[in-house]
Parts: structure tokens; sequence; C-alpha cells
């Protein structure tokens, strides 16, 4: 096999990854939004194990994605690309953001109401994380030079990103401004800081520099990770998760050893793609889906308010439906004609 249909073989497995979280936070989304903790308790407890692996799995796949498409080629080359993946995601977040000030908080489509979006001074609801997408490609692309020379000694890659995670002991009370929030973190409104899920990005960038799958060094790191995020929650009996906004150390290293099984799991089904063929186009085109299976949800629950309450099951075959919608317009889009 040749280096060139390897690469392309191990970019199908990063989008079934991709495609595995799309799948979860659509589902994760449905739930909040058409669900109800008091009335079905387990939806609840999807909706918290999603929320816990969603971000720092995208982050992840980000910088894998990163390296192969971007950190193996000259600058002036992977400059423009990545300047125009950041762009890409800022208009996704003014599309979900304006979506729901009009559907959810029924606000008119007014420039007083859109403008806060535009000048990222309004962080509308589940839609905060596609402004961290970015920031996370523009701050990817400031550290062009760095990140390449880091990837190059392995060790110290992995260490750095260790170190990263001390970044989870910002004073966040004393942050305010709103355009801080996705770069830094603030306790003012629900936000991704960039640099305190940046070890995954880094993360992501050694796994696919190095071609890392299996290695028990890694998955005694992810067990490690994830037994102390357990440990700090069961420690604290009757309280909810670790802090996830801003997200305190134990949010951050809570996911570590699911998502390595994810990343496992999507080599595994890299083996056999004919069966997971729809999972494999979601992660491919992971921003339309997440972009639009928000704006339906929230034009939907904007339509419904509370007359629609699903059960953990109900909510995920409502999650098929509006993942469905959203793959027969990419096969619109992208049919020959």
């Amino acid at each position: 096999m040749t280096e060139k249909a390897s690469e392309r073989k191990r970019e199908r497995a990063i989008d079934l990854f991709k495609g595995l979280l799309v799948l979860g936070m659509v589902y994760c989304h449905t739930l909040q939004f058409f669900s109800d903790p008091q009335v079905y308790p387990n939806g609840q407890k999807f909706i918290e194990v999603i929320n816990l692996i969603t971000f720092s799995g995208f982050v992840f796949s980000f910088g894998y994605v990163s390296q192969l498409s971007y950190y193996g080629k000259p600058f002036r080359l992977a400059a423009p690309r990545m300047l125009m993946a950041a762009l890409k995601t800022l208009f996704a977040f003014y599309v979900s953001g304006a979506a729901f000030r009009l559907f959810i908080d029924g606000r008119v489509l007014s420039w007083a109401n859109i403008k806060p979006i535009l000048t990222l001074n309004d962080m509308p609801g589940w839609s905060e994380f596609l402004a961290s997408f970015t920031y996370l490609m523009i701050v990817g692309l400031i550290l062009f030079v760095p990140l390449r020379r880091l990837a190059e000694i392995k060790w110290l890659g992995f260490v750095v990103a260790g170190v990263l995670l001390l970044t989870t002991f910002i004073p966040y009370g004393s942050i305010h401004w709103m355009k801080w929030g996705p770069l830094i973190g603030t306790r003012d409104f629900a936000s991704f800081p960039v640099l305190q899920y940046f070890p995954y990005y880094l993360l992501g960038i050694l796994f696919a520099r190095y071609r890392i799958v299996w290695d028990w060094r890694v998955l005694t790191g992810a067990i490690v990770a994830s037994g102390a995020f357990v440990w700090k929650w069961l420690s604290t009996e009757g309280q909810p998760l670790p802090e996830r906004f801003p997200p305190s150390i134990w949010w951050i290293v809570g996911p570590a050893l699911v998502l390595y099984g994810y990343y496992l799991l999507s080599r595994l089904m890299e083996k056999y793609p004919a069966p997971f063929v729809p999972l494999e186009a979601m992660g491919r085109n992971v921003l339309w889906y997440l972009v639009m299976s928000n704006v339906l949800i929230f034009a939907l629950k904007g339509n419904q308010q509370d007359n629609l309450l699903l059960s953990a099951w109900d909510g995920f075959l409502m999650a098929l439906v509006l993942l469905g919608v959203v793959s027969f317009s990419v096969w619109i889009m992208t049919k020959k004609r």
C-alpha cells in the first residue's frame, strides 16, 4: 500500500470517529430540547456522558486532521486552507446562533439582534462550541511553526499536553470580556475555552504524526486520567459532575478512556466499511450536520414548545430522523447529475 493510500485509509477512520461524535451530539441535543429528566431520568445519563466526551473528541479529531491536511505541508500552502476552515466554522456559528435567537428566544430578525452575534458579543446557547472551533483553527494557524516543531519530539509533545492541564486553574471569575470566553474561559456564559481543551488538539497531532493506534502506554494514561475523574466524582457524593462551564481539570481529563475506546473502535470499523457508510458521511461533513441539526431542532422546538416530550429511546429515534433529513440534503448537493 502506498503512503497516499494509507493516509486516505487513516482519514476514513477519523471520519468514523467524528461520525460517532456527531451521532452522540445530535442525540444529546434532541434529549435536551425534547425530554425531561424528571420524567425520563435515563435520558439525563446519556446527556451527561455525551457532554463529557463530545467537545474533547472533536478537538482531538481537529488536531488529527490538521496534522494530515496542514502541518505536513509548507505554511504558505496550509495557511489559506486553515483560514478558510476557520471562516467556515465562524459562519456556522452565525447560522446556528441566529437560529437559536429566532426560534428559541423568539426574537425578531433585525440588525440589532444579529449584529452582536456577528461581532461575537453574543454567544447564543448550543452554538458557543462553533465559535470555539473558529478560535481553535486560528490558534492552530498562529502556532503553526511551534506545533510542527513540538510534534517532532514525541515525548515532549505528550509532556506539553499534560502541562496544559494547568490552564484549568485560570481565575475564570475575573474574565468578563465576551470575546475571551471561547479562548480562555469565563463564568459569564457557557464557554468551551480552546486553551483548556488544547491538550486534545495536541494529542490528535501526535496520534496522526506517529500513527498511534494500540499502545499500552496510551491506554494506561487514559485509565489514569478517567480514573481521576471518577475518583473526584465519587468523592463528592450527592454532588453533580465536576465543573464543565468553565472546565475543571477533572472535566478535561475525564473523557480520555472513552475517547481512546472510540478511536480504537473507529479503527475496527474501518476494516468493515460497508455497514458504516452513513456514519462515515457524517464525519466527512461534520460541520454541516452540526449546524443543520441545530437549526432543525431549534425550529421544531420553537414550533412545538413543550408539547413534545420524548423518552431516551424515542429521542434516539428522533435523532436518527433528523440525521436522515440532513443526510438527504447532503445527498442532493453531492449527487452527480
